[in-house]
């Protein structure tokens, strides 16, 4: 079953999201790391708009998550779940029983 087009084109696009996503992910937090070891002196004594430095990076890393994980719900519903119903699809179409697939 594996080596259907359908299957492998839902791995694929997988692969593709997984790998994109954990990528910012993890730059996200690197950034993070990097400025709060490196920077502290900084982050704490600059302020913008009155609240100071260290605290916008943290916010920061808050809204970077949530933005992350909207779009990891986006990208499912609408790159991976066409790729997943096609892939059911075929599978059902070329099993040697015929039976239904339940999904």
């Amino acid at each position: 079953m594996l080596q259907l087009p359908e299957v492998a084109e839902l791995r694929h696009r997988r692969k593709m999201v997984t790998n994109t996503l954990g990528g910012i992910t993890i730059a996200l937090f690197t950034s993070f790391l990097v400025a709060w070891i490196g920077f502290p002196d900084q982050l704490g004594s600059t302020s913008v708009l009155g609240i100071p430095l260290s605290l916008w990076v943290v916010l920061s890393q808050f809204a970077g998550t949530w933005v992350l994980v909207w779009a990891y719900f986006r990208l499912s519903r609408t790159y991976i779940q066409p790729a997943a119903d096609a892939a059911i699809r075929a599978v059902a179409d070329n099993r040697p029983d015929s039976e239904e697939v339940v999904a």
